[in-house]
């Protein structure tokens, strides 16, 4: 023997102890992380977590991302939605069911799940190019009796010129031709390519979920912005813009809902004017890749606060952008320099309450971390009243326009992916590679043919077969 073997020396089995156990190469680290993310369970899984984290974001109003980080404005928009979830609402908070689609969670499944798409079409890769280029044309005897598609006829012809013939009417109808030595043909195939559709595809998904995630992380939206007409917000959340309505029009339809409403929008950057435009609910102003679209209108008040001094201390137009019981309109602000947080009231549109009659407000102040008002009364326009040593005054009603401002960075990506999903689908579904395997026999009537596949049924395909099986067997003209 060339090895030695040498019983008495056995190698030693591997131990906590032994270097051997806790080696690991990078290359091994790589190849087994590699043959996780190509594992079918493990992307079945992945698949799994986004159905799910999917399913919850759609069936929970996900807030904007913005929103969540602000306080205020979080609080603001949680109390719009503890109507309908009452006491369950501050658990989806914190269960994060509001944010799913900035969440981290979803972020990394989205990151793992292309990954897993990347690592599979790779896996799969080498095997359909080795079978558009170098397909495996030699098979048995038996291959040919049990293959899905097959049809035999006799050519009253010569191997030879048989096999010439058969090579070129399956060039006529676009088939590659694989012939052995002698020139006889063995393998035919067209469309060798078509199965690269469902890389087009897969490479699609991964374009489609790159976009997602370069959306989630650094677009922006917030849809809660109110304009009273004639003033001007700061947007803030990290923004330097600013939004001006110089005036709202809105317009109904016979039946009372509304078919129009329009404003006129001035956006400002650090200060100044950047962009300005009519705009409707499907004609957004665009601006530096920021979007800002007409999503609602309602009613402001405007809400005059000033001290004992009578310096002002607040002078803004609240938008009444919430609902109390149907009956209620009302908005809230706090007052600078103090724990104050003020609630603006009056009955909503269409609604009679005896407590507040039509045209009048009632204001609640509350310190912060109470849930007792300190002052409460109803105030007619222009007439102050003081409390809480300040003077109130509420001047009038005026219109507000609700918009929603964004910015996508990931759009023109999920586009790009949806088109490469398009063509893969259709590159999939319209081409078939449709391969064909050849067997020539001599007998004494000629030479007998047969053509088999082993693909999948396609009854076009199979009737094509032995459509052109048949001409070969019924051509005169063939024998030599």
């Amino acid at each position: 023997m060339s090895i030695e073997t040498r019983p008495d020396t056995p190698t030693p089995p591997a131990t906590p102890d032994h270097p051997d156990a806790h080696d690991l190469s990078v290359v091994e680290l790589l190849r087994r992380l590699y043959a996780l993310f190509h594992n079918k369970r493990f992307g079945l899984l992945l698949i799994l977590a986004m159905a799910v984290f999917t399913l919850v974001g759609v069936l929970f109003p996900q807030a904007p991302g913005e929103t969540l980080a602000d306080p205020a404005v979080r609080d603001a928009w949680l109390d719009t939605m503890r109507p309908r979830y009452r006491g369950w609402t501050d658990i989806l908070t914190a269960l994060g069911v509001f944010g799913v689609f900035g969440s981290i969670g979803f972020k990394v499944v989205t990151i793992l799940l292309a990954l897993s798409i990347i690592a599979c079409t790779t896996h799969r890769l080498p095997q359909l190019w080795a079978q558009a280029m170098a397909p495996h044309v030699s098979v048995r005897d038996r291959f040919f009796d049990h293959a899905r598609v097959r049809a035999t006829t006799v050519v009253r012809a010569d191997a030879a010129p048989t096999a010439a013939l058969l090579k070129a009417d399956l060039h006529k109808l676009h088939f590659r031709t694989i012939a052995d030595a002698d020139g006889t043909p063995l393998y035919a195939d067209r469309n060798r390519f078509a199965p690269f559709g469902t890389v087009v595809a897969h490479v699609a998904f991964v374009v489609i979920l790159a976009g997602v995630f370069v959306t989630t992380t650094f677009g922006f939206r917030a849809d809660d912005l109110s304009v009273p007409v004639g003033s001007r917000i700061e947007v803030g959340r990290g923004t330097d813009l600013s939004i001006e309505a110089r005036s709202f029009t809105d317009s109904y339809n016979p039946d009372g809902s509304p078919s129009d409403y329009v404003s006129d929008l001035v956006l400002y950057a650090d200060g100044q004017q950047v962009a300005e435009q009519v705009v409707r609910v499907n004609a957004p102003l665009r601006w530096g890749g920021w979007s800002l679209h007409q999503a609602s209108f309602g009613i402001a008040a405007d809400l005059r606060v000033t001290d004992a001094a009578g310096a002002v201390v607040l002078d803004e137009a609240l938008p009444l952008q919430y609902q109390l019981e149907g009956r209620y309109a009302y908005g809230k602000v706090e007052v600078p320099d103090t724990d104050l947080l003020v609630y603006l009231i009056t009955p909503a549109s269409g609604q009679v309450v005896p407590d507040i009659p039509a045209g009048k407000a009632q204001v609640e102040v509350y310190r912060g971390g109470t849930d007792t008002p300190v002052f409460t009364t109803v105030m007619t326009p222009g007439e102050p009243v003081d409390g809480v040593d300040l003077t109130w005054t509420f001047e009038r009603e005026r219109q507000y326009t609700g918009l929603m401002l964004s910015r996508d960075p990931g759009g023109p990506i999920v586009w790009t992916g949806c088109a490469l999903l398009a063509i893969g689908t259709c590159w999939t579904m319209f081409l078939r590679h449709q391969r064909l395997w050849v067997r020539l026999e001599a007998i004494p009537q000629g030479t007998r043919v047969t053509l088999a596949s082993p693909d999948r049924h396609d009854s076009i395909f199979a009737r094509q077969v032995h459509s052109f099986v048949a001409g070969l067997g019924d051509t005169d003209t063939r024998k030599k």
